[in-house]
């Protein structure tokens, strides 16, 4: 079993990065979801309630971040995005509730009109604290602005598996991953407690239950009810629909991950 691909998504819910490598650390990868849209209320944004994010990508470039409309090619560079002298706003991830750091540099204005919906952005600083939840944590460990956990693992197999159900080829990219893994068989995840991906060690709490998120085509904004229905008939568990396995790095300080390396289960 190996690393296939490796994915860091800069700002919660828009289209991310596929890289060779990335550089992992406690709340996830280096720039992975540290930056969130929120409405008015400090609550997130997401694909759930406005499915053309999915068409719009997000990068870091040094301090700044760039945004690009997939299909037009416009783009809005953001200035200085790693607000950690910015104002404290309170910010809500589904139940909870935390400090983030409002990004100045753009007004909501000009972002707002850009992305076509009334919007704030804000940044997680190294100090904000969002715990992880306790009934799977392992001491003090913290995330950032991802829907619960600092990793999502998927199998290709698995994917594979879904897409012949359905009868159409589906992306990946639907399931949002972060470290998508070939060489196992399709939803071997389920019996995964650990793995070492490399030198590294990663523990895997619990399953990941999915969204309606998974039915939008990222390429196209198009919805597909029957991936979900399709998913739930193959593999549920508690009246929740599965597919890939949260993650936490088991190391600390900063540590790396490459497309290729080796996978074993512990």
């Amino acid at each position: 079993m190996k690393i296939k691909e490796l994915w860091v998504y800069p700002v919660k819910s828009l289209a991310g990065n596929a890289v060779a490598s990335a550089t992992l650390a406690a709340r996830g990868f280096v720039d992975d979801r540290r930056w969130m849209l929120i409405d008015e209320n400090g609550r997130f944004i997401s694909q759930r309630e406005h499915a053309h994010l999915a068409r719009w990508h997000a990068h870091t470039e040094a301090d700044d971040l760039l945004l690009e409309q997939l299909d037009t090619g416009q783009q809005l560079r953001i200035s200085a995005a790693r607000a950690e002298e910015g104002p404290l706003v309170q910010v809500q991830v589904w139940d909870d509730q935390f400090a983030a750091r409002l990004v100045e540099t753009l007004t909501q204005e000009e972002l707002s009109t850009a992305l076509g919906i009334p919007c704030r952005l804000v940044y997680m600083p190294d100090d904000a604290n969002r715990p992880l939840d306790p009934r799977y944590a392992q001491g003090e460990e913290y995330i950032s602005f991802a829907d619960g956990y600092p990793y999502l693992v998927a199998n290709q197999a698995s994917l594979d598996a879904l897409s012949a159900e359905v009868g159409e080829e589906l992306s990946m990219q639907r399931f949002r991953p972060n470290i998508v893994l070939e060489g196992a068989p399709a939803f071997e995840e389920d019996e995964w407690q650990a793995l070492q991906m490399g030198g590294e060690t990663f523990r895997l709490p619990k399953p990941c239950a999915r969204c309606v998120v998974i039915t939008i085509d990222p390429a196209t904004m198009a919805k597909n009810p029957r991936i979900f229905a399709t998913l739930a008939q193959m593999h549920s568990q508690e009246k929740k629909v599965l597919f890939g396995m949260n993650a936490c790095w088991e190391g600390k300080g900063v540590g790396e991950l490459v497309v290729g390396e080796e996978v074993v289960p512990l």
